[in-house]
């Protein structure tokens, strides 16, 4: 062995050595995401193509995505468990919100970035663990994202799952190259799980781990002041466009990762003009948005003739109320004035941060 050999060896080791626990989790991860870039298996791999991966350490099976370019986005997003899958699925059937990618999805993720979109704290890890990227999409960034909240760096259980998932869709994406028969589910509807069994990993075809139970619809707790308003203004007037969403700028909360908090809109189709909004930081947001729209009635003097709703969500937590204040609730796929009010308040809120 030649000296510099020797030397390359040792300095290796104790580099190896120096790395805390931690930093091996984010070095196992970082190796991961640079062999599953070199590799660029969504050159082949199918579209829209969901598989799984079972996290070892407790069961849970991560449904995975890669992403191919599309909207210049190119990674692998893992979503965990039945609540992940049905983010994926609701955000597959209704991506027509805006920012619906931000707020809608339960997931970890790795995507390739350049380097000016990586935040000081990325670059900062990436030089600590002794990693070089060059160019254009090269960069990987990791990110959890969770409905509400803005995305965050991974906790090591995260990281954890994360670098096995990439090395199984790694394993997967190579058998497809040779032969897409391995993706060709035996029952439709199953999905191609990769799972440990005894210290090595098998193919694994599962049903999907759905989570689709419903809300319950939502009664205002405030049952006097709901039937003074009823008994106060009888009369009805107007058709209002009603829908909550999450606002477009973060706010810090008792922890240390920033959440959005949600915001109801209220717009007069009749007028076209918005009759108000109210923005709501904590979990009690359904009852403020109910005695919200008791104060609009009161501030109005009539009711409305009709609510014009969108989604489910909405029509749940208004559907009781209005049924008890005998306003009609319509559903309708776009609400014209109301988005126009909503752009004009997204505006607001960015000029204000700004």
């Amino acid at each position: 062995m030649t000296e510099a050999k020797k030397n390359s060896e040792q300095k290796s080791t104790e580099q190896e050595v120096e790395l805390t626990a931690e930093q091996k989790l984010w070095a196992r991860l970082y190796e991961a995401a640079s062999a599953f870039k070199k590799q660029a298996s969504w050159e082949w791999m199918p579209e829209n193509v969901i598989f799984g991966v079972s996290n070892p350490e407790d069961g849970e099976v991560g449904y995975c995505t890669i992403m191919n370019g599309t909207d210049y986005l190119f990674g692998l997003a893992l979503f965990r468990g039945g609540e992940g899958l049905e983010s994926l699925n609701s955000l597959m059937l209704d991506n027509h919100e805006q920012n619906a990618w931000l707020h809608r999805q339960k997931c970890i993720m790795v995507t390739f970035e350049d380097r000016t979109d990586l935040e000081k704290r990325d670059l900062a890890q990436i030089k600590e663990l002794g990693f070089r990227f060059r160019g254009r999409n090269a960069w990987p960034m990791f990110r959890a994202y969770d409905p509400g909240f803005v995305p965050w760096t991974l906790d090591e259980k995260q990281v954890s799952f994360l670098a096995i998932a990439l090395e199984q869709a790694i394993d997967l994406a190579a058998r497809v190259k040779k032969d897409n028969e391995v993706m060709t589910a035996p029952q439709s509807g199953q999905v191609l799980v990769r799972t440990p069994d005894n210290k090595k990993w098998v193919d694994r075809w599962m049903d999907p781990d759905f989570v689709l139970e419903r809300p319950v619809k939502v009664e205002i707790e405030d049952r006097d002041r709901l039937n003074d308003v009823m008994n106060r203004f009888p009369n009805k007037k107007g058709q209002w466009e009603t829908e909550f969403f999450y606002a477009p700028v973060a706010v810090k909360g008792e922890g240390e990762r920033p959440y959005y908090p949600r915001l109801c809109l209220w717009v007069d189709r009749t007028t076209r003009a918005a009759v108000g909004f109210h923005v709501a930081y904590d979990d009690n947001f359904e009852q403020e948005f109910l005695n919200h729209f008791l104060q609009l009635i009161e501030e109005q003097g009539v009711r409305p003739q009709k609510l014009i709703i969108r989604t489910n969500e909405c029509v749940d937590l208004f559907e009781k109320t209005a049924q008890r204040l005998k306003i009609r609730i319509e559903r309708e796929s776009h609400l014209a004035y109301l988005e126009e009010a909503r752009g004009d308040l997204f505006d607001y809120f960015s000029k204000q941060e700004g």
